[in-house]
């Protein structure tokens, strides 16, 4: 089975990102060697012919600016295509992407951008009119940036439902990737995120798409038992996303 995998900043930030999402650039380069030994990894788009395939694919949510200058380099270094998924609305704000870094980016043969919403906002928690406007809006700003289409789309905080997987398909998105969240299908696809706490053998595993297989099912198990334990007389339950 093919396996997506998300980074978000590769930094060694004093205070971690929220869900430890950070990673070092060494770290980092230890995840591309591995997999440029070990793995077949492809461009994002090529998981959705063929995904049953023993494939990988990188993807990059947020739009960081370390993603051109620190990723980009050691991507090169070992030929692998990465799919960066930009949130529009932050572009020029630090410590993302400038609209012109953005557009060096986009012309780089192993680059494709995707969007990531408007502001980054729950679209859980949007009525219907904000969530198409988020999707509609960040898919045209970053095709005018870029001059590309942007037909590919990460649900912000990893989460959809139902109801959202349909309006991004009619908002003209060819696809949509969560993390454990929705029915694995074509607008709510598994992603496996990774972080600080990540070294090889922990990647080796994460790297596999029986991991995500394997994660998908156990989240959705705690979320039945969480939901039953929100029921008078029961516990609440925190389940981890990575």
């Amino acid at each position: 089975m093919s396996s997506v995998l998300v980074y978000h900043t590769i930094s060694s930030p004093l205070e971690p990102l929220v869900a430890d999402a950070d990673i070092s650039p060494e770290k980092f380069e230890r995840h591309l060697q591995w997999l440029a030994r070990w793995r077949r990894v492809v461009p994002l788009d090529e998981t959705l012919r063929d995904p049953r395939r023993n494939a990988v694919a990188l993807t990059f949510d947020d739009g960081y600016r370390d993603n051109l200058t620190v990723a980009l380099p050691l991507l090169e270094k070992y030929q692998l295509p990465m799919t960066i998924f930009v949130t529009a609305g932050f572009l020029g704000r630090e410590p993302y992407l400038s609209e012109s870094e953005l557009q060096e980016l986009s012309r780089h043969p192993l680059v494709t951008v995707g969007a990531h919403g408007l502001w980054h906002r729950h679209f859980n928690l949007l009525s219907t009119d904000e969530a198409r406007h988020e999707l509609i809006e960040s898919r045209h700003r970053l095709a005018e940036i870029t001059g590309k289409p942007v037909n590919l789309l990460a649900w912000p905080f990893g989460e959809c439902n139902e109801q959202l997987e349909q309006l991004s398909a009619e908002c003209g998105y060819q696809a949509s990737w969560s993390v454990w969240k929705g029915n694995n299908g074509l607008h709510s696809l598994r992603r496996v995120p990774l972080g600080r706490r990540d070294d090889l053998a922990r990647f080796v595993i994460k790297s596999s798409g029986l991991y995500a297989l394997t994660k998908a099912r156990w989240h959705r198990f705690n979320q039945k038992d969480e939901t039953q334990n929100l029921k008078p007389g029961g516990a609440k339950q925190l389940v981890a996303d990575n």
